[in-house]
Formats: C-alpha cells, structure tokens, sequence
C-alpha cells in the first residue's frame, strides 16, 4: 500500500508538471471610455472566426447570444445614458443579442452574473430594440466591441465579427447637465459675465438650439467686453446659421476689424469674402458705423458718447407710426420702472406686444423684415414675461434684454423721429432707453435715480 500511494503521488506531481500552459482561446477584454461626462465601461471575450462560418451556423439565427464567449458581456455606466432610444438608470448590464438576417435584438438585463446564457431570464431585461445589421468595413476574425465616432455626447457602439457590422447609438446625459448648468448661472444666480456667455452661447450655437438666445448672450458679452474679436465673430455664425444675412453683415465688419488688429488675418479674411456675399445677394452695403448694430461694440462701460450717422432709409408711413407708437410704450414702461410702480409697467409691457405685434410687416422690404423679424419675437418675449407679473425686482429682470432688442430695432431700421439715449448702469451692468439725456435709473428707482450714463445717441 505504501509503494501504491508513493507511486500516485509521484504521478500527480508529474501529471501537474507535465500541463501546459496556453492562452485563453477566447481571450478577456476590457475597455472604458469618457462619453460626455459619463465613464462608460464594457468587459467581454473575444473569440476567432478560425475559419468558420460564424452567423447562421455558429451562431445561430433566432437564438440569444451572449454576445461573445465565456461569461455574459457588460456594459456599465456610471450616469444615466440613452440607449436605443431609452433612457437607462446608471449601472452594470449584461449585454445579449438575438442575431437574424434582417435584424438584430439588442437587450440589456440586469443579472450580470451568467455565463453564457444558461439562467437568463427575460423578466431581469430593462430595454430591447432591434437595429438592421450591416456589411462590415472589412473582415473581422477576431469578435470585436468597440465605442468610436464621438462627437460631443453622442457615441456609437459597434459588434462586429466576421463580415457582420452591428451599431446602435449611446448618449450621455452631459447636455441636460450642461442646460441646467447654464439655466442655474445665467437665470436663477444672475451671473453677469462675458465669458460665461460666450460659452453659453457657443454651447447652444455648436447643439443648433435656440439660436436667438444664443444670439442675445452674445451680443450681451460684446457689450461688455468690447475688444473680444472672439463675440462678433461667433455671433456672425449664429446670424449665419439662421439665415440672417443682413443682420450677420455689421456684426461680421465688426469682427474683421477687431481681427485685423490682432493680426488675425484669415479670420478677417473669411468675413470679408462671406460679407462680400451676403452684399450680392442682399442688397445690404453697410457704412462702418453700422457695424455695431445690435450693440455697441466700443463701449468703454460710460466714457465715450458714440452718435450714429447712418443714411436712414425711407420707411413706409405705417411702419414708422408703429415703431413711434412702440417706443412711446417703451418709455412709458421705463418710466413705471423709475417708479417703482410694477402695475403700470405691467399695462405698458402688454401695450408693447400689441403694438409690435400690429406692425404691418408687408411694408417692410426684405431687409427691414429681416431684422423685425429676428428681434420682434425677442421684444415680445421680455415684454410678455413682464406683463405677466406685477413684481418690479422680475419686471427689471427682463428690462435689459428688452431694452438691447429696442434698440437695435429702432438703430436698425433707423426708425426714431428724435433722439434716442441708450444709458448704462454699471451697478446693475445694464441698459435702458431714454428719449432725453437726463438720467433716471429705472433698475434702482428711487434708490439710486441718478446712476448711470449715456453711451450712444441716436439722432
């Protein structure tokens, strides 16, 4: 018995010595890649084509796959992510599929533990959705995952095996993040600076949304630092992307002149050929001065008195009845708002949008309806908010906004029968209208009647 045990146990020893050790023929892989803000992980085995036919016959058609080899691929997220059109809660995943000629079922389920698919069950999926597979751009043999073409919060996660392309979107949750970020900065602290503007701007400006409001913190941010090539020239984009041509023409002089300062010459360049354009096809020949339409510019914040000297165009009698009438409106409303007396601005502010809503755009030529067009909605939009409320602290907050789109209605269409003063408050770092010199503070009132300036004069 003694020698039978010594000679087993010098068999297991040699049985042990006598393994060898291999690769894995499916091997691990593992990736994580930043989506947005979002850290997006995915772990699974990789096995060969090795000759073989692979779906339709390894992998059979109509049957769940685990998406791999091994143990059940994951995908995990740290934030919540959309996925085939569905939101999905933050978390580790199994990722499955159902492979058919047409189209594929892509599933995600919560029991990460299996492997393969012995033990799944249907009842732990979160999402199903199906996507049409495609012919991949060459021959995989190695079974690949991968999370490529990002762009800004969007991916696409790609299967592919073989000559089979599988692809699905994913997109992080980064713009509701940065949406709420800039609504909680800009709207609720009253952050007042240039920069976060241009980067509200430029955020709103490169997703394609609510163009005029990315237009407005723009000019806001030229108003304040004045010198910054980088405001015109972003917003010429915005006033080129929605088409407004004659608007975007001052604004883009404005950007070559401050760029031809700094030396910046291909982006003055870029503006002088778009700007020599938009002369053809629109008739628009702006002079220097108009290239601070909209806003001024050149502001120092209150040393300079700046008068405008641009041609005024011939305005059809009904029109510039109206815009009269509507600054009268204005005034009235600024006045209430010097007074402390939020019921009568409420009554001016809803007297403003049926005035401006009644101009008779058909007298307007293509040039003036561009420009109404691209700032009426914007007057009546802080009007409406101000007529919706007898508060004078929320009246002042759409005041300023209101006052730049007056303005630059009124400068634009060179519209004002008498003089217009444009006013600065630097303690509360914004504008207002005055139809005479003398400054009364419609932001402070009684508090602080006196404080501000005048920065431009229309004559």
């Amino acid at each position: 018995m003694k020698k039978i045990l010594i000679f087993c146990s010098l068999f297991a020893c040699f049985s042990v010595k006598a393994q060898l050790n291999t690769p894995e023929p499916s091997p691990a892989a593992s990736f994580t890649q930043t989506l947005g803000f979002t850290k997006i992980k995915v772990d699974y085995s990789r096995p060969g084509a090795k000759g073989r036919e692979i779906f339709g016959k390894l992998i059979p058609f109509g049957e769940i796959w685990r998406t791999g080899a091994s143990d059940c691929s994951t995908i995990s997220f740290n934030e919540e992510v959309t996925i085939g059109g569905k939101k999905i809660a933050k978390g580790k995943y199994s990722l499955f599929t159902i492979p058919n000629i047409e189209q594929w079922t892509i599933i995600l389920n919560t029991d990460t533990t299996l492997h393969g698919t012995g033990g799944y069950d249907e009842k732990k999926d979160v999402h199903r959705f199906t996507v049409k597979p495609e012919k991949a751009p060459r021959f995989y043999e190695t079974f690949t995952i991968e999370l490529s073409d990002i762009v800004k919060d969007n991916g696409v996660l790609y299967i592919l095996w073989e000559n089979t392309m599988v692809k699905f979107d994913l997109t992080s949750s980064a713009k509701e993040r940065i949406m709420a970020d800039i609504d909680n900065k800009i709207n609720k602290l009253k952050t007042e600076n240039a920069k976060l503007y241009y980067q509200a701007a430029e955020y709103y400006y490169n997703q394609r949304i609510q163009l005029d409001q990315a237009n407005a913190w723009i000019a806001k941010a030229g108003m304040m630092e004045a010198d910054n090539v980088y405001y015109p020239n972003l917003q010429a984009k915005i006033l080129e992307s929605q088409g407004k041509f004659p608007e975007a023409i001052p604004v883009a002089q404005r950007a070559v002149e401050l760029a031809k300062k700094q030396n910046l010459i291909p982006m003055a360049q870029n503006w002088e050929k778009k700007i020599a354009t938009w002369q053809q096809t629109t008739g628009v020949t702006p002079t220097a001065t108009d290239a601070h339409l909209g806003h001024d510019m050149n502001k120092d914040m209150g040393d300079m008195k700046k008068e405008t000297t641009t041609l005024k165009p011939t305005l059809d009698p009904e029109v510039q009845a109206n815009i009269t009438k509507s600054l009268s409106n204005y005034y009235a409303l600024k006045n209430a708002l010097i007074a402390d007396d939020g019921k009568t601005a409420n009554l001016q502010a809803g007297e403003l949008v049926k005035t401006i809503s009644a101009l008779p755009m058909t007298k307007l030529n293509s040039q003036q309806r561009n420009l109404f067009m691209g700032l009426s909605e914007k007057i009546k939009f802080d009007a409406s908010h101000i007529n919706e409320t007898k508060d004078v602290k929320h009246q002042r907050e759409h005041f300023n906004d209101l006052s730049n789109n007056v303005f630059a209605l009124v400068k634009g269409l060179n519209a004002n029968e008498s003089p217009v003063y444009q006013q600065y408050c630097p303690m509360a770092k914004a504008y207002w209208l005055s139809d005479n010199s003398a400054v009364k503070n419609p932001y402070y009132g009684k508090a602080m009647l006196t404080c501000g300036k005048v920065t431009e004069t229309l004559k």
